[in-house]
């Protein structure tokens, strides 16, 4: 259970750090990448903390 709650700290922590980017320097492709970032960590999280057990 602290792994996961360790890993949300951690994806909320990137989520912060990413999102400074568009709002200092709002270009489009700036935030298309950043997005990507994002969805990709989220679908990451969630395919190795939501898995069934083995």
């Amino acid at each position: 259970m602290t792994d996961k709650v360790l890993a949300i700290i951690a994806l909320l922590g990137l989520i912060a750090f990413l999102i400074t980017v568009p709002l200092f320097v709002p270009h489009i492709d700036l935030i298309i990448f950043t997005a990507g970032c994002v969805l990709l960590a989220t679908f990451d999280f969630w395919r190795e903390l939501f898995r069934g057990e083995r």
